[in-house]
């Protein structure tokens, strides 16, 4: 359990880290690596206490061992039975013990999680607001002088657009904004207006 909080806190910071400001991934660093040495160390207290039982049982094995050739099967009962207390005992507190230690882990976790989030929100935020205040700047339009210079004017009337003008005269929407710089043409094409259109000959 403890492996798998480990696991989502390093695959969260690490797409944070990605989508945050460097002031943010330095602290995002400092959080993962104490969490990384809060759980090693748990690991490292966990398997110590896991040892001792282990040594515990050993112990016992011998004591059995010892005690049934020296002493009556009553006394032996009884040693087991307090051995088989005292294991019992200390295997309840291990649990109680283990238990809290989750709990303690997993609510730090918890907090820490909280605020990495918050900080999160906030650089993006912060990006996001960096982004909507650029300027926006538009891409300049190129006019080609590759259409031909050969053809006839014309005056815009009222319903004409590029396609109808270029199709009813046998030239291109192209060739006719080149040769009159129109960029954009629902507006700079007013009715009245004269304009050039290129024909080929």
């Amino acid at each position: 359990m403890t492996k798998f909080f480990f696991r989502a806190l390093l695959k969260l910071s690490c797409v944070c880290l990605l989508l945050s400001p460097a002031a943010a991934q330095d602290n995002l660093r400092v959080t993962v690596a104490n969490l990384s040495q809060d759980i090693n160390l748990l690991g490292q207290s966990l398997k110590t206490m896991r040892l001792e039982i282990e040594e515990l049982r050993r112990e016992n094995t011998r004591l059995q061992a010892q005690v049934a050739a020296a002493v009556s099967k009553r006394t032996i009962n009884a040693q087991i039975s307090n051995l088989s207390v005292a294991i019992e005992t200390l295997r309840r507190e291990y649990g109680i013990a283990d238990a809290q230690q989750k709990q303690e882990i997993l609510a730090e976790l918890k907090r820490q999680i909280s605020a990495l989030a918050k900080e999160t929100q906030s650089a993006l935020n912060s990006i996001a607001q960096s982004a909507y205040n650029q300027p926006q700047v538009e891409t300049p339009i190129y006019f080609s002088d590759d259409f031909p210079k050969t053809g006839k004017t014309y005056v815009v009337r009222s319903g004409d657009t590029l396609s109808k003008i270029a199709r009813d005269h046998g030239s291109t929407i192209k060739h006719i904004q080149n040769a009159n710089k129109i960029v954009k043409p629902s507006k700079d094409l007013q009715v009245g207006e004269t304009i050039f259109i290129p024909i080929s000959q």
